[in-house]
Formats: C-alpha cells, sequence, structure tokens
C-alpha cells in the first residue's frame, strides 16, 4: 500500500505536470485572458510535450533507465536539452512582448534548473523536490491557503521520492532547498 501511494504522489508531483498545472494556474491570476492563454500553451508546446516525448523515446530505446531520468550519469544529457527548451520559451516570451514578471518568473526557473545541472556533477538532487518546494512558494505568494497544501504536496512527493528509493535523503535535501530557495528568490523578485 505504501508503494502504490508513493508511486501516486510520485506521479502527482512530477516535475513536468506539477510545473505545468502551477504555470497555467498563476498565468490565469495574474495575466490578461489571452496573454494566459498564450503562456499556458506556450509552455505545454515548447517544455512540457517536447520534454515528455523526449524521455518516453529515451526510455524505450534504453537511454534511460526511467522516465524520470533518475540516473545521474543520464542527467548530464538531459539538463541541456531542458535549458534549451526554456531559452526557447524565454525567448518566445521577449518576442511577444509579455510583461517582466513573466520573463523574471522563467529566468529565475531557469536559474533554478542551471542550478540543478551544476549540483548533478555532485549529487542527483531530486527534481521533484526542488519543483514541488519552488511552487509551493509560488502559491505561497498567491494565497497562504492555496501555499499550505501546496507545501503538504511537497513534502508528500519528497517522501514518495525517498519510498521509492529514486533518491536518498541528501538528495531530496538538497532538491528541497533549491527549490524553496529559488522560489523566495522569485517572491522577493516579483
Amino acid at each position: 500500500m505504501k508503494a502504490k501511494t508513493a508511486k501516486i504522489i510520485s506521479v502527482i508531483g512530477h516535475p513536468l505536470l506539477l510545473g505545468s498545472v502551477y504555470v497555467i494556474a498563476v498565468s490565469f491570476q495574474r495575466l490578461t485572458l489571452e496573454q494566459a492563454y498564450f503562456v499556458s500553451l506556450s509552455i505545454i508546446c515548447i517544455v512540457t510535450l517536447p520534454i515528455s516525448i523526449h524521455n518516453w523515446h529515451k526510455t524505450k530505446k534504453g537511454t534511460y533507465t526511467n522516465f524520470d531520468v533518475s540516473d545521474q550519469k543520464q542527467r548530464k544529457g538531459f539538463y541541456p536539452v531542458v535549458m534549451l527548451l526554456i531559452l526557447i520559451l524565454m525567448s518566445t516570451f521577449y518576442f511577444m512582448n509579455l510583461p517582466l514578471t513573466v520573463l523574471l518568473n522563467t529566468l529565475v526557473f531557469s536559474g533554478l534548473i542551471l542550478i540543478m545541472a551544476l549540483v548533478n556533477f555532485k549529487i542527483k538532487a531530486s527534481m521533484h523536490a526542488a519543483i514541488a518546494f519552488y511552487v509551493s512558494m509560488g502559491l505561497w505568494d498567491l494565497s497562504v491557503f492555496i501555499g499550505i497544501p501546496a507545501i503538504v504536496l511537497a513534502l508528500a512527493t519528497s517522501w514518495s521520492r525517498l519510498e521509492m528509493k529514486r533518491h536518498s535523503l541528501n538528495e531530496i535535501a538538497t532538491g528541497s532547498l533549491l527549490g524553496l530557495l529559488f522560489g523566495l528568490i522569485g517572491i522577493v523578485l516579483l
């Protein structure tokens, strides 16, 4: 039962799912309707779908042992793909003349991913934990009533990665702290 619960929570807290839902929800709260639709469609088409297809293809080929890219060595090839897609996303937002807050949020998030990539040379920090805590800080800033359940989800997601033996406690702590740090940077900048 614990293993099944951990797997369900891990899927709910998956960076691609949680991150996309977060961007879409915040966009519709803080942007015009037209901008929110554009940002939402952009995040799905430029980041979420390409990474999903990339990971699925690499997993099917046997290059990645799993969709989450839980192997530290395999992540070395994963992070450049993610950074390229985020760069394309940020360029799209810039050329579409979206508000500065959208660009700053994207820049802060890209900083988190870049630091995660650099940290990966020493330790495989949990991307699930990092994104979950990053999102929880952003939602906390939006509303305490949404932020509290988001923090609970971030803690549950971190537990799930430990329970599934995808990460050590040190890897979870590193990802969590980086997510919190960059989430706070995002709050301070905006």
